[in-house]
């Protein structure tokens, strides 16, 4: 049973599961691969959204590198210590050695930003309707690692689906039905929903 089967066995009765199974019917049959490399989906936002670069010392920086040497080079993680300051401090003087390629940068809240921070608002208000909280506004962050195509974005789940479609699949994707493939085909659904609304 390969990732995908477990998948929809898993959550054989989720909306997720339906979403899943309906988009595959009516999409898998004309995909084509479209995999473009991360740092020309990185310099394209660059060129849509304002984008603040965040300092090489930021924490944010230090964050993503972890996950990138938590994920591929595991080795490396045993050596770090477990203090949470200690080892963001020591996964910064690795970056170099590990030749990666860091980028993080927090979309401002003007020009084609400002649309992202108005959807974090009508969702937060959507989400929390009745309970009287008070929306406030949450950082849109891109932090990525290019070698490795590790890539988070917070605050912004359209600029995420955005990214995910630029990113697009590659055949091995299609014909393997991967978690990248169901990624792509849901983020495409749900900004489609969003246009037409």
């Amino acid at each position: 049973m390969d990732y995908f089967d477990m998948l929809i066995q898993q959550r054989i009765d989720s909306e997720t599961a339906d979403l899943v199974d309906a988009l595959l019917e009516q999409e898998l049959p004309s995909l084509q691969p479209c995999d473009c490399p991360l740092h020309t989906v990185l310099s394209q936002l660059a060129e849509k959204y304002p984008l603040t670069i965040l300092p090489k010392e930021s924490t944010h920086y230090a964050q993503t590198a972890l996950a990138v040497i938590e994920s591929d080079f595991p080795e490396d993680a045993d050596y770090l210590p477990h203090d949470w300051e200690e080892r963001l401090e020591q996964t910064l003087g690795l970056t170099e050695t590990l030749h990666m390629q860091l980028f993080c940068a927090e979309v401002r809240d003007e020009g084609a930003g400002h649309a992202l921070y108005e959807q974090q608002r009508i969702q937060y208000e959507q989400r929390t309707a009745g309970s009287g909280q008070v929306w406030r506004r949450m950082p849109v962050r891109i932090c990525a690692e290019t070698n490795s195509g590790y890539c988070l974005v917070t605050g912004s789940e359209p600029l995420r689906e955005e990214l995910l479609v630029m990113r697009g699949i590659s055949q091995d994707d299609i014909d393997h039905k991967t978690p990248t493939l169901i990624a792509y085909l849901r983020a495409r659904h749900a900004l489609r929903d969003l246009l037409e609304k």
